[in-house]
Parts: C-alpha cells; sequence; structure tokens
C-alpha cells in the first residue's frame, strides 16, 4: 500500500495515457517545476510518450524532466553508473568458463520493451533468468527453481551459478540489470517530487514495487496506472497482487475509444473468468463492431483493410505466416515485412535499367552493394562501387554508361531474379502480391503478433487464433491464460475474428 496515491484502472482504449498526461499538464500550469514531476514505467515507450506530450505542451525540453525514466534507468543514474561498469557478454563468458556454462550470441536484453531478463543462448541462459528471477520476485533460489519445474536443469548448477556471480560482480565492480533496482532501493537517494506517475504497473515485479515504494515516499501526490486484466508478463517475476494492492483509493476510466459493443461484450466474457482482479464497468464505443468466427484463415477478408493476426506464441504466429504468404499477401512481422523493401527496390532499380532508364546515383550504389560481386554469378566488378564515388551526388546513369564505365557485368538479358539472386519461392510469392496489385514499396497492411507484442497497440481488424500449448493451457495460474487472450481480443476497432482450432490445447471463447 502507497500511502498518498490514486489507482487509475485503464481499462483498454480508455485513454490510460492521455489521463496520466493531463495530471502532468495540470501539475505543469499549476507551478509545479519539471524537475518535481517524476515518472517511472515498464517501459521506455510510455516515459517518452509522457515527455514529449509535455514538451510540446509547455514549450520544454526532455531535459527538463530528469526523473522520467524506467525502473532500471532510475537505478542506473540514481547509483550514478556508466556503461562500462554494466555486466555484458565478455563478463558473461568469463563466469561461463569457471563453472562449465555458455553463454551464446548478444545480450537481449530490452528496457524498451520492459524486458528485465537476459535472453542470451547456451547453456546457461535457463539458469541466469532463473537467478535473475529469484532475484525480481524476491524469492529464494530454492523456490524459484521448485517453481519453474524444468527438470533439464540442476539445482547445484544454480546455486554454482548464484555464487560465482556475486563473487564475480564483487570483483569486478560491475552490475547486472536486477542489481541496478536492488541498489537503488538500498543505497539511492530518491528525488523529492510533487508528483510520482507509476505506469504500466501491473507489469511491476515485486522488487520493482520496492523500488516505487522508495520514490514514492519523498512525493507528495501519487498516481499508480494500469490495469490488472492485462497483466500477461508474470514469466519475468510479475505478480498483479502488488499491483492491485497498492492503493484502496481507486478510479475506474469508465469510456473505451477503442472497442466497439460486440467486442466489448465478448471481452467482458473473459475478464470474468479472472479470479483475482478489480471489478471494472467501462462503456463500449458508440459503434456495434462485428464478431466472427471461423475455422480457417482463408474465410477471413484480408483483401482489403488494415489487418492484426494474433497468436499466443511465436511458434503460431509464424505458423499463421505461411498461409498469409501463400495467399500471396504482403505482411509484416515485429514491423519487419515479408519481403526486405532494400530487395524490391533493388528488383524496381534493375527493371528500371532494363527499360532504358537512367537511374539515380543512390539507387545505383544500393543495388552494387546488394549484386554478386565475385565467381560466375557475379554482376558487377570488384571495387566497382567505390568507382561511383566520383560522380556527384544528383548524377543518372542508364545502363549503357554502367557498362562501359563502371564496372556493370550483367545486361538487360538477365531478369532482375537473377540479378538479386531470388530464389523460385521468393520469385512465386513476389509475383503474387504484384497479381494482387499490392504496393510492394508501402508499409504492410497485415501485421502478425503474439499478445504480448501487441499489448498496447490497435487494429481497425484483428484476429485472434485459438490455439495454445500444453504448458499454457495446464498452468497453475490459469488466470494468465485468461489475461492473454482478454489483451488480443481487445486491440480491435471495428472487426474482429476469432479463428477457431480443434487442437486439444486451445482456449475457449
Amino acid at each position: 500500500m502507497i500511502p498518498k496515491a490514486e489507482l487509475v484502472l485503464g481499462p483498454p482504449g480508455t485513454g490510460k495515457t492521455y489521463y496520466l498526461i493531463q495530471q502532468i499538464k495540470e501539475a505543469l500550469a499549476s507551478g509545479a517545476h519539471p524537475s518535481r514531476l517524476g515518472v517511472i514505467s515498464f517501459t521506455r515507450k510510455a516515459i517518452e510518450e509522457m515527455v514529449t506530450r509535455a514538451c510540446a505542451e509547455f514549450n520544454l525540453e526532455a531535459k527538463d524532466f530528469p526523473h522520467m525514466r524506467t525502473s532500471h534507468s532510475f537505478g542506473f543514474r540514481g547509483l550514478g553508473l556508466q556503461s562500462q561498469d554494466v555486466m555484458n557478454k565478455e563478463d558473461y563468458d568469463n563466469i561461463g568458463r569457471e563453472i562449465g556454462l555458455t553463454f551464446e550470441g548478444k545480450i537481449r536484453t530490452n528496457l524498451e520493451d520492459g524486458m528485465s531478463l537476459p535472453t542470451l543462448g547456451g547453456s546457461g541462459s535457463k539458469y541466469l533468468q532463473l537467478e535473475n528471477r529469484a532475484r525480481l520476485r524476491m524469492v529464494d533460489l530454492d523456490t524459484e527453481f521448485n517453481q519453474e519445474g524444468d527438470r533439464d536443469l540442476f539445482f547445484p548448477k544454480l546455486e554454482q551459478l548464484s555464487k560465482q556471480l556475486i563473487e564475480y560482480k564483487a570483483a569486478t565492480s560491475k552490475y547486472d540489470y536486477v542489481d541496478m533496482i536492488e541498489k537503488y532501493i538500498t543505497l539511492g537517494i530518491p528525488p523529492n517530487l510533487d508528483y510520482l506517475f507509476i505506469d504500466e504497473a501491473q507489469d511491476f515485479t515485486p522488487l520493482q514495487w520496492r523500488m516505487a515504494e522508495k520514490i514514492a515516499e519523498k512525493s507528495e501526490k501519487v498516481y499508480i496506472a494500469g490495469d490488472d486484466d492485462q497483466a500477461i508478463h508474470r514469466w519475468t517475476g510479475v505478480d498483479v497482487k502488488e499491483f492491485n494492492k497498492s492503493s484502496a483509493n481507486v478510479k475506474v476510466l469508465a469510456q473505451s475509444y477503442r472497442i466497439p459493443r460486440s467486442v466489448h461484450a465478448l471481452a467482458k466474457t473473459i475478464a470474468q473468468r479472472i479470479d483475482d482482479r478489480h471489478v471494472k464497468q467501462f462503456k463500449a464505443r458508440d459503434e456495434e463492431g462485428n464478431v466472427e468466427y471461423v475455422y480457417h484463415l482463408e474465410d477471413v477478408p484480408l483483401h482489403e483493410g488494415s489487418w492484426t493476426i494474433m497468436a499466443r506464441t511465436n511458434g503460431y504466429v509464424y505458423e499463421l505466416a505461411k498461409h498469409v504468404r501463400k495467399a500471396g499477401f504482403k505482411y509484416s512481422i515485429k514491423g519487419r515485412p515479408s519481403i526486405p523493401l532494400e530487395l524490391v527496390a533493388n528488383l524496381g532499380t534493375w527493371n528500371d535499367l532494363c527499360a532504358g532508364k537512367s537511374v539515380g546515383l543512390q539507387r545505383i550504389k544500393d543495388l552494387y552493394s546488394a549484386v554478386p560481386k565475385q565467381g560466375k554469378n557475379a554482376v558487377v566488378k570488384r571495387g566497382s562501387t567505390k568507382m561511383l564515388d566520383v560522380l556527384a551526388p544528383d548524377a543518372e546513369l542508364d545502363i549503357e554508361i554502367l557498362q562501359l564505365q563502371y564496372g556493370l557485368l550483367a545486361g538487360p538479358e538477365q531478369s532482375a531474379y537473377e540479378v538479386m539472386r531470388v530464389g523460385r519461392d521468393d520469385q512465386d510469392y513476389i509475383d503474387a502480391m504484384a497479381r494482387r496489385g499490392d504496393d510492394l514499396m508501402s508499409e504492410p497492411r497485415i501485421k502478425l503478433s503474439t499478445f504480448h507484442a501487441m499489448k498496447g497497440g490497435e487494429d481497425d481488424n484483428c484476429v485472434v487464433y485459438t490455439m495454445s500449448t500444453a504448458a499454457c493451457v495446464n498452468s497453475d495460474h490459469p488466470d494468465d491464460e485468461h489475461r492473454a487472450f482478454y489483451v488480443g481480443v481487445t486491440r480491435a476497432r471495428h472487426t474482429l475474428y476469432i479463428l477457431q482450432s480443434n487442437y486439444k490445447y486451445r482456449y475457449t471463447i
């Protein structure tokens, strides 16, 4: 429980961020200095949105708001750390060699998405995540290990890793991401704030709550904002009970500006399955909308409009992507288009050259950079790209000049697909998209995503795939499954399609 706090519950599309920004604007308008306003959030995206809007309204700069940060950034800055003080891949390799574990790839810890567990590969990855999560949950290693229930892991090895981490960090004065929070709680000096806003608070771990409570001690007024029905990150150590008990002073934002009545009704039936929750009454947008149930993706009218297709796991997302590709639709996953825009642009450049057109220098350089330069399939001579550097930036060249003076070996007798070494499957796919009339250089109308990645987003039309996994369906935490699908269905602004599955592990909507 945080004294002087208001718990702001923001169901889907009710304008939670807008409400908080209005409170910030009112505080600034009343004379509060920007340096006495604090925001702590699960994601950097939420912080940046608040800072950007406040700066635009009051002609301020981001540096004027020094206390608007993620929890890790609060710790990093509050402890006076530098980048060289933070554990990196080499440090984990050193630890792994001592105890017979490997850590592969780059550290993909993403503070922008609120992710606080390193996702390195290798034999040590799961042990490291368990060690980190135990500290975020504030439980001992034995409890974390037993609750994880992974029979491929060995508790003595987890203990060994934990001991080695402690010794290594003490010897090198290094900090990991959990240390930034732990040590801030014990050593940090919180700022004196008139207002503290705790955003996306349903996604805070117990350790992050202790940090928020410490910062709140020196804050005159505290707003805690989130939605317990959308708490879908328990696997990172989140305990939604911390959010639900954070304040008895509760305000519910009661009007959704996103979901229509039909989607609202379906979302309500899912929310009612969640046991541990605040009961919230909120109104739908004044539109009936549409909810359809289908068994085949082919029955969804993907040929027009903006769509997001969602599934429980990345594996199912990529499975659905195969069907979308087979149908000849352009799409994106995690912002990456199904056919790289660079490839499409280079295909267009070659076709323009073969049609006798002169092409701008930058397009030529992009083409040269992408094609083979050695062997029997060489398109340009080695070193030809540097020859282009002597030309004026606004120069335009045709295929004849390129062949005579700038090392181009291929000619119009070769297709763009041959020049770019495009495989048969990709050729057929690009041709299918062209037949549909898709603008290959535009942003895809169709996006594919997990529920987790789509949280906070919306689209005009959405598809929710009901396929799940044995681990999810048989979990000791059934509320996790309800919350995940609740997030999925509440992304739709107009039309929602429920793609049914006959698989035994599925969610019933």
